[in-house]
């Protein structure tokens, strides 16, 4: 199948399950050389044909057996994105987009769980998975460097990435049997806190009508301050006076320098590459827009796992220095973590703390945002919010974060899908899953057949979905404890 776009004719690659992959396809310049810690820069029209049989370079990273995609060939050279749709011919299908996640710091589309050839294969759908800049290469403040003047962006390059991908998907899928005016954003962790932001973000909320926020609310992000510290510190390690310094270094130098610095602060990595929300572009208060309803004119699902932080534990022995060092930059430095602690004790006089640590960490750092924000917006749209309750067959991992993803994508025999499930995951659910996020992007209500209606979450009636292998149940006011009890942790977020 060929599809002629501005930027060229694009070659697709005929898969055995009769699915056209286009894959690697740039989206904008390459930041390299000159663009390096720039903002992505259009492409220019043109007629090349490009054969597309191959993922681009993932964005530098370093190298994790849990994070495939870091096992690909990396490069600076990431601006890619990839389109699958099941045979040619067709018009005016719905256009879902994955954001893959990885905490601004690792990940790319290349990964086998996000490979969107059996959502395709199931579906009349356009999927769309697309790569974006990482960690140091997209998240320091160089403007606060001698000679950083014209870097006033590099602290949110990620953000700038993923709407020069949308951009392009806006202006070109038509060609590939998409419907331009169809387009709904999907994705997980950093996936899922991207899509947030793009749905505040005027530059970014007309090039999409719908948004699945899976396991990452919006205050994955960190404060201009912290941003310049960060940035002051890398550059000691690196020996660097000024920008001009850094960027005479290879990208090799950049991920040694990475490292360094990554050992001095273990905890707070899952957090500390995360877009800097400074107030010229992204919002000092990206929670306070939102409830404003600065994504008013987006559809919105969203939801959580049950035991999210139980996948941490791939990462992290001692879960509470993890939360006592992350969680900090998530409340953009305003809140007491030992108050909040004790808070639970109170409320849970009967719970063993030691034992019920993960459940503490699961309210404070998804649940509880997750409901405000689904709150929120339900004063300007229909709003479904879920809970994802499948228990892995692996002991230990529980209902854990990504664990919805691979019945997402239908991608339940990949290696990292079965690392995640246990052994035979049931393939029903992955088809009720699958048919539902696809039902949302259709028509912007999620349904399942056999499974009762799926009311919208309001403030005065709290409705969730809660999603088993067992059958989907529709609770009520699940969480009014937890809200009530934490609700007061995220004013910071709310207020001047």
């Amino acid at each position: 199948m060929q599809a002629e776009t501005r930027t060229g004719v694009m070659q697709s690659v005929t898969l055995e399950s009769g699915v056209e992959a286009f894959l690697g396809i740039p989206y904008a310049k390459q930041p390299t050389g000159e663009l390096r810690w720039k903002a992505p820069v259009r492409l220019e029209d043109s007629d090349e044909h490009r054969i597309c049989d191959s993922f681009g370079h993932s964005a530098c990273q370093f190298k994790d057996e849990v994070e495939p995609a870091s096992l690909h060939e990396q490069g600076e050279d990431c601006l890619s994105l990839n389109i699958w749709v099941n045979g040619a011919g067709k018009t005016n299908l719905p256009v879902m987009v994955y954001i893959h996640g990885g905490a601004y710091f690792s990940g790319g589309s290349a990964d086998p769980l996000y490979n969107g050839e059996h959502f395709a294969q199931s579906k009349d759908v356009v999927i769309v998975s697309i790569n974006y800049r990482l960690n140091v290469f997209a998240s320091i403040a160089l403007d606060c460097l001698p000679g950083g003047e014209e870097y006033k962006e590099s602290g949110y390059l990620a953000i700038l990435d993923q709407i020069k991908a949308l951009e392009w998907i806006k202006e070109n899928i038509a060609a590939f049997g998409g419907n331009p005016d169809c387009i709904t954003l999907f994705g997980e962790s950093a996936g899922s806190s991207s899509q947030a932001l793009l749905a505040i973000l005027p530059q970014a909320n007309t090039l999409f009508q719908r948004a699945i926020l899976e396991s990452g609310p919006i205050q994955l992000y960190k404060t201009k301050e912290r941003g310049e510290a960060f940035t002051k510190e890398f550059a000691e390690i690196m020996k660097c006076e000024t920008a001009q310094q850094l960027l005479a270094k290879t990208s090799d130098e950049l991920l040694a320098g990475m490292q360094v610095w990554c050992d001095r602060h273990t905890y707070e990595v899952s957090l500390i590459f995360s877009p800097t929300c400074d107030g010229s572009f992204l919002p000092l208060k990206p929670m306070k827009v939102w409830k404003e309803g600065a994504a008013k004119n987006i559809d919105i699902m969203i939801g959580c796992t049950e035991d999210e932080f139980t996948y941490f534990k791939f990462y992290f022995e001692d879960l509470p220095s993890f939360w006592h060092g992350q969680f900090p930059i998530h409340f953009d430095d305003q809140i007491d973590t030992i108050d909040w602690e004790e808070k639970y004790r109170e409320a849970y006089p009967e719970r063993d703390f030691g034992e019920y640590y993960t459940d503490f960490m699961n309210v404070t750092g998804f649940f509880v945002g997750a409901d405000l924000m689904a709150e929120e917006q339900s004063e300007y749209k229909p709003v479904y919010n879920y809970l994802f309750r499948y228990k892995s067959r692996i002991e230990g991992m529980g209902a854990c974060h990504a664990i919805e993803v691979p019945f997402v994508m239908k991608n339940l025999n990949t290696p990292n899908g079965l690392m995640f499930t246990g052994p035979n995951p049931p393939a029903h659910l992955a088809e009720q899953m699958n048919t539902c996020w696809y039902n949302f992007a259709k028509t912007g209500k999620p349904s399942v057949e056999g499974v009762e209606e799926w009311p919208v979450y309001t403030a005065e009636d709290r409705a969730h979905m809660v999603i088993d292998e067992n059958g989907w149940i529709v609770k009520h006011d699940m969480r009014a404890k937890d809200d009530a009890v934490f609700r007061p942790m995220y004013s910071v977020l709310l207020n001047d």
